[in-house]
């Protein structure tokens, strides 16, 4: 033979045995969601909180673009994920969610439902705080599935989780339930595992959704995360607070009633050490499951959004739980990384949990039913001078509403019982928001352009709310 013809020979022969050796990738690329629980958008290493550990967090922040102004949709009850996971699912705004968004309806197509049109496989482990006919419609196969808010003591604690095995009967009936024997986001990270082990080298693409319970209370982190946080050396937030200043309308709820009144530094400090150990306990968890699709092959034709539910206090303002709108309690960490995502990016649109249901679509370059309502982000990824929003709107309730413009001022209206308050916020100075502007007379005019912009975004979001009326907050019966 020749040695040209040898050469080229030899070339063909160890591409065939490179290409039959490496594992097999699907076409499309695959979809996975990770939800953390209760996770306040500054709770991440990488996103400027220099007291949490939260490395795998932080290299999915360097390896993916991160949306550093979104939020969840606000609340209908105290239970605000029970909105954010039905907005996630449907690509739905607040007042377009059924009810309380306890049940998502068969005819608004879910994002797994619309994935499986296009021939993918649906799977789902940990919380679902929806109805159980749209986790049957939603997902092919599930594993270790919490259906619930959170994980009372009294129930087994994140210690001892109230778990099902998927039943594709949609039934799940009360006996088929079981006590788990590892921590909450051990459970869910290993049915991932598992899941994405038995797909390596699989041919038809696949939606995985890992709803973690955690960090929500009860703040209890295993070890070695226990011990990790030294309350002594944790800051105070820079908006604390021994009381919230008045009655916002839900100073007695589940949440607030966690700790005692006053909140002291040392109570707070207390708090936030558990909190944190919380979040490094998860982000280990999210450290197995990365480190899974690499070794499989997986990672780099997977689409991973990473994501929290909502915020919470924790202390800031006086407060303890997510049930207002101020920043900590609606801003969530949201970030995507994955093919053709750019690396290392930070991208201030204003945003919706809302807006993954279109954006998936779109970076599949398939159609988004007619009944998702969210905005694309991929314009604001990659074509920086989209404004997707020039406002934002936020309700908690009929009691709170908020509105937040591109130029980052922010107001929120209070009407509790009649009693009515207000509070002005210019966040590019301010933004712990501690110094409320509302009565300041140079800020008058402010103010005013402000209401005007809510009324409008009430109107656009379908808020029937007339702030007009003396009386228009309604306290309505508590979750």
């Amino acid at each position: 033979m020749k040695p040209v013809l040898s050469y080229v020979f030899f070339w063909y022969i160890t591409c065939l045995t490179i290409a039959s050796s490496a594992p097999a990738q699907t076409a499309k690329p695959n979809i996975l969601i990770l939800f953390t629980d209760d996770h306040t958008y500054s709770a991440v290493g990488a996103l400027g909180n220099k007291v949490v550990k939260t490395p795998n967090m932080d290299e999915l922040v360097k390896n993916g673009t991160t949306f550093t102004r979104a939020s969840c949709l606000g609340g209908k009850h105290g239970a605000l994920c029970v909105v954010s996971r039905a907005g996630i699912m449907t690509g739905r705004y607040l007042n377009s969610l059924q009810g309380g968004a306890d049940v998502i309806p068969p005819d608004q197509i879910m994002l797994p439902e619309q994935l499986k049109k296009q021939g993918y496989k649906t799977f789902a482990t940990g919380k679902w705080h929806n109805d159980k006919a749209s986790y049957t419609r939603a997902f092919d196969e599930a594993e270790n599935i919490f259906f619930g808010g959170m994980h009372f003591p009294k129930e087994g604690g994140h210690e001892h989780a109230d778990l099902y095995h998927f039943d594709p009967t949609g039934k799940y009936s009360k006996e088929t339930q079981w006590s788990a024997e590892q921590f909450s986001s051990t459970m869910y990270a290993n049915a991932a595992i598992a899941y994405l082990n038995k797909n390596k080298g699989g041919q038809q693409p696949f939606f995985a959704y890992v709803a973690f319970t955690s960090p929500h209370d009860p703040r209890t982190p295993p070890a070695p995360y226990n011990k990790m946080y030294d309350p002594n050396d944790i800051p105070l937030p820079k908006n604390y607070l021994p009381q919230h200043p008045f009655d916002n309308g839900e100073m007695d709820v589940r949440d607030e009633q966690l700790l005692p009144k006053p909140r002291t530094p040392e109570m707070v400090k207390i708090d936030l050490a558990a909190y944190y150990g919380m979040i490094s306990e998860v982000d280990a968890q999210i450290g197995r499951i990365i480190q899974t699709l690499k070794a499989n092959g997986q990672f780099d034709n997977t689409l991973i959004i990473f994501a929290g539910d909502n915020g919470l206090a924790v202390g800031s303002h006086g407060l303890v739980g997510k049930q207002s709108l101020y920043e900590h309690s609606i801003r969530i960490p949201l970030v995507m990384v994955g093919p053709n995502i750019p690396k290392n990016k930070k991208t201030d649109a204003l945003c919706y949990l809302s807006d993954i249901f279109p954006t998936v679509c779109s970076y599949l370059n398939i159609e988004k039913p007619a009944s998702s309502e969210g905005k694309n982000l991929l314009e604001a990824i990659h074509e920086p001078t989209t404004v997707l929003r020039k406002t934002i709107y936020y309700k908690y309730r009929d009691i709170q509403l908020a509105v937040r413009s591109d130029d980052n001022w922010k107001l929120i209206k209070y009407n509790v019982n009649g009693v009515e308050h207000r509070q002005l916020f210019n966040l590019n100075k301010d933004p712990f928001e501690t110094k409320n502007l509302a009565d300041a007379k140079k800020h008058q005019s402010k103010l005013a352009e402000m209401t005007e912009v809510l009324k409008a975004e009430m109107t656009f979001y379908h808020d029937n709310l007339d702030l007009n009326k003396p009386n228009w907050g309604k306290v309505e019966k508590k979750i």
